[in-house]
């Protein structure tokens, strides 16, 4: 049996979001784990625009499976266990490759130069932008650690009191690892440390029976314009009002 605390890596559809879907946070996080809640509409936005969603989630699971459908439903059965992320009705993907299935092309996040396209700005759900694009995601860098988890606390390893492993069986484009897919007996994984080095998703290599975390990406979500829910709400009242009109006039 493998001592998990020995052999660890150390290292230094559009969808449009309500005001009734989305709960906004401004608790405070800190390494003492103070609770939070994720913030799903960043400070910023306007009414038409488009943005995603990011996190890494607080459990982890080995990397054995070779079919990437395992992946995205653990990040999704882990989003979905927050009421704030549930009520986005968005899909949700692991940010992960194996051995068929790139990275970015399980989350529909091909660049402009690989035949993708721009794509839109990516945040954490403590509200600070990630990404401003896709091309901005797979250039080797991003801007602050994916070090927020689906509750919006700061995710931090409970016995190194550092940033945690994240399997990702990619390499630095989103493409698969040619050596290191998830499934295969030494998978890829990154950290959440360091943002401005490569290490976020290619940090290293460790057998496949580890339990990392998952990084989660959210499909496209759309601020709502106001407008538009005003005009939902009259057409509902106006079939409700209709169809008691039509019972009416049957019972008399």
């Amino acid at each position: 049996m493998f001592d998990l605390s020995i052999f660890r890596a150390r290292h230094i559809v559009k969808k449009t979001v309500t005001g009734a879907g989305a709960l906004v946070a401004l608790a405070a996080v800190s390494l003492t784990g103070a609770q939070a809640a994720p913030i799903t509409i960043p400070t910023g936005l306007n009414p038409g625009d488009t943005y995603r969603l990011v996190f890494v989630t607080s459990t982890g699971r080995d990397g054995t499976s070779s079919n990437i459908a395992d992946y995205n439903a653990f990040v999704t059965a882990t989003a979905n266990s927050q009421a704030a992320l549930a009520a986005l009705g968005t899909t949700w993907t692991a940010i992960a490759s194996t051995a068929t299935v790139n990275a970015r092309d399980n989350t529909s996040t091909v660049p402009s130069g690989a035949g993708g396209s721009l794509g839109v700005p990516i945040y954490r759900l403590n509200g600070d932008l990630v990404v401003s694009s896709y091309d901005d995601l797979w250039d080797g860098t991003i801007d602050v650690p994916i070090a927020f988890d689906e509750a919006g606390n700061l995710a931090v390893d409970e016995f190194l009191m550092e940033g945690v492993n994240v399997w990702t069986g990619s390499a630095l484009d989103g493409t698969t690892d040619p050596i290191g897919a998830l499934g295969t007996l030494f998978p890829r994984y990154g950290v959440t440390d360091f943002p401005t080095s490569g290490t976020w998703i290619t940090a290293g290599t460790q057998t496949q029976l580890f339990d990392p975390r998952l990084y989660a990406i959210s499909g496209v979500l759309t601020i709502a314009e106001p407008g538009s829910l005003t005009l939902l709400a009259l057409s509902l009242a106006g079939l409700g009002i209709a169809r008691r009109r039509r019972a009416a006039k049957s019972i008399s």
